[in-house]
Parts: C-alpha cells; structure tokens; sequence
C-alpha cells in the first residue's frame, strides 16, 4: 500500500509541479494517504436518483462535484463536497452495505490532499450536537455528530469543502476510481472536456487482491 501511496503522489508532483505533497508525513503516517477520495453511491431508489455509476459520468461530464444539502446529513444552509482520507486499502470495507450512511460503489475520484485543501476542503468537526454550539452558522457545514457508543462516523475520516468543486480550473489532476477496466473504457467513449485533467484510472476490483 505505501508503495502505491508514493508512486500516486509521485505522478502528481511530476504533472503538476506546483503540487505540495508533504510525502514525508505519509511515510510516518500509514493510517491516512495523502489523497482525498469522493465516492458515489446508488441513489437509483429515488425519484431523478442516479446509480454510482451514472453520478460519475455525470460529474466527469460536467466538470463539477455538486455539493449535498441536509439530504447528504449536512449541517446548516450550506451544501458541501464530501471526501475520505482513508486509505484505499480501507475503501472496501467503507463500501460495505450498512458500514457508511449511503450505500457506496467504487465509482468516484482521488485527487491530493493539498490541491483539496487550497481549494477549501477542510477536515470535518466531530462533536456531540449539544457541544456544537460555538460552531458559526456559515461553518456548521464542517460539524459531524458524534455520540461516543451511540452514533460515530470517525471512520469515515472525512473531510469537506463548502459549495461545489470545479474540476475545470486549478492547477491538479483526479485519479478516476472504478471497479473494472471495462468502466474505464466507458468513460473514454464520453469524449470528457476534462480528458486532460484525467491523471489515470483506479481499477478497484483489482487493486483490492494487491492492497
């Protein structure tokens, strides 16, 4: 796993020079990556939902990671993109039914954590709601419940960023995450207007019998 922790961090920093990706902190750190991953889960049971798959078509055809509400368990009248900073060798125990609050798929996308977070993601707040309350109202899209025994999503090692990211612009590049090679070769047939922010494809199913 560290192996391919570095050589995806080293792709990055040979595409994208202006990348910072403080390598030194995962090779003392083998519990967080210095990736952020976004994973799309299977809403197809609701009225417009859309399955993982067709959810990640339809950012990569849009360039843009919309943002979720209170219906994705946001706090406050923001919306927030939702990542994790586990491992990818924890991604498939996380997809489990019943393990998260949606069922996920592996459909999604990783990019670094430092182009994540000068483009405002930031590590969520977990807390107890009745501890909260010093939390800003325009901040509150950052706060996760947690009870201890009761409710927990600490494993979720999530992080979030207000409003919506745009993969158009900015100087980074995206790992694209699908189960197999034949995902991958549906999503090259789209003809992308983001082909060229497009580092390279995370063929899971095959990945999980290395990692």
């Amino acid at each position: 796993m560290m192996c391919f922790q570095l050589t995806f961090l080293e792709t990055l920093a040979a595409r994208y020079p202006s990348v910072s990706l403080f390598t030194n902190t995962v090779k003392i750190r083998p519990d967080i990556t210095n990736a952020l991953i976004h994973l799309t889960g299977d809403r197809s049971s609701s009225a417009g939902g859309l399955t993982a798959e067709k959810a990640l078509h339809s950012i990569l055809s849009e360039g843009i990671i919309r943002g979720s509400g209170n219906e994705g368990f946001i706090k406050g009248t923001k919306q927030a993109v939702c990542f994790t900073e586990m491992p990818l060798s924890f991604v498939k125990y996380y997809i489990k039914e019943g393990y998260s609050k949606h069922k996920y798929d592996y459909f999604g996308i990783a990019m670094s954590k430092s182009s994540a977070w000068r483009a405002g993601a930031r590590p969520v707040i977990y807390l107890p709601d009745d501890e909260a309350h010093w939390i800003p109202d325009d901040e509150k899209w950052r706060h996760v419940q947690f009870d201890y025994g009761n409710v927990d999503f600490t494993h979720e090692r999530e992080w979030r960023l207000m409003g919506d990211l745009d993969l158009k612009h900015g100087e980074f590049g995206f790992y694209v995450i699908v189960p197999e090679r034949d995902h991958e070769a549906n999503i090259l047939k789209m003809n992308l207007p983001i082909q060229n922010k497009i580092i390279g494809f995370l063929h899971m199913n095959y990945l999980n019998d290395l990692i």
